[in-house]
């Protein structure tokens, strides 16, 4: 018989001060204590990183959760904000909302599900009462910059003390999340992985980025997270070493993202995780930093990508078009990795 570690006895423990441990640990370095063995990554996920503990207080038990991830698979809708901040950062802003980001051909799939788990829609004067008859204009061609970049409408839901928010994107939710007022907010959960897209600047050296966008409230939101321990800077990084780097090609799950599976023992891309054909770009002059982009979309693609590095579509887009996949974003998204493996060794996890 091997005996163990006392270390390893340690993490074996049934019910240890594991959550105490971790609490006084990085999270730069809890990555690199995930990477020591199986038992210790499965202890951190569970006792940092359990993305149910979170939601079941919005959705009620882990069924309800599970139901949640797999309609989350279906219509590619995305948790990001202040949610998914505190799931990486592991902390509780008290009377959070959770907003959920979708695609507007799926927008019905989130709306559905959430007034079958009991939540009701909050309509604002400018909407109609029932949430599905809304769906229509929220998805109806507006004019630019409504409610801030990329945005085509939001809608409210209660239940109770817990508020969702479902944001609806014009084009795609990448396109809102990366037009965020700063960088600490760009974080996503998807059905199957978390992504941090700035994980130094926000969680290692309390870094934000100032992001210049459009729309109400930009200042009040940067005083918020300034508040909250990330003061503002305007000054990109020249360097492209950095992940604040200026006009450097960046991928959701490039090797500068912190990629955490959240079902670590699942088998991978049993759905393909679409986030991670989007790509953008920072820049900057004397005064503003923006991030940049080219719309993605094709009479076949379920939905609309962002993409930066032009240069890629156009190398992989036959390819993609002559695949026999049945769903030409499946077929994409797995162009788009195999190029991005090929051409600079990208680290996807």
């Amino acid at each position: 018989m091997v005996q163990q570690s006392p270390a390893m006895r340690f993490f074996e423990l049934a019910m240890g001060p594991h959550d105490v441990l971790f609490s006084y640990i990085s999270s730069r370095e809890l990555v690199r204590l995930m990477r020591t063995c199986r038992r210790v990554n499965w202890l951190v996920h569970d006792t940092c990183f359990n993305l149910i503990r979170l939601l079941i207080s919005f959705f009620g038990d882990a069924l309800e959760v599970a139901r949640f991830q797999r309609m989350q698979a279906r219509s590619a809708t995305l948790i990001s904000g202040s949610t998914a901040l505190q799931f990486f950062n592991r902390l509780t802003y008290p009377g959070s909302d959770l907003d959920l980001y979708a695609h507007g051909p799926a927008a019905e799939l989130p709306v559905r599900f959430l007034l079958s788990n009991g939540y009701t829609f909050d309509p604002r004067k400018s909407q109609d009462a029932d949430a599905l008859a809304q769906l229509p204009a929220s998805v109806r061609d507006k004019g630019p910059s409504y409610l801030g970049r990329g945005i085509a409408d939001v809608l409210d839901f209660h239940k109770g003390s817990k508020k969702i928010q479902l944001i609806i994107a014009e084009s795609t939710p990448m396109e809102t999340i990366l037009s965020f007022h700063s960088t600490p907010v760009m974080n996503v959960l998807t059905h199957d992985r978390g992504y941090a897209l700035y994980p130094r600047a926000t969680f290692e050296t309390a870094t934000a980025l100032v992001i210049e966008t459009v729309g109400a409230g930009q200042e009040l939101g940067r005083q918020k997270y300034v508040d909250r321990g990330w003061p503002m800077t305007a000054a990109a990084s020249v360097s492209r070493d950095s992940e604040l780097g200026v006009r450097m090609v960046r991928w959701v799950g490039d090797a500068f993202t912190w990629t955490l599976p959240l079902r670590p023992d699942a088998p991978r891309d049993l759905v393909p995780d679409l986030t991670c054909i989007n790509s953008w770009k920072i820049d900057c002059n004397t005064t503003t930093t923006r991030t940049h982009w080219a719309m993605l979309k094709h009479p076949e693609l379920r939905y609309k990508y962002i993409i930066a590095d032009v240069g890629a579509v156009e190398a992989i887009w036959d390819d993609v078009l002559d695949s026999p996949a049945p769903i030409l974003d499946t077929a994409l998204y797995h162009a788009v990795l195999r190029y991005r493996e090929s051409t600079a060794g990208t680290c996807l996890e």
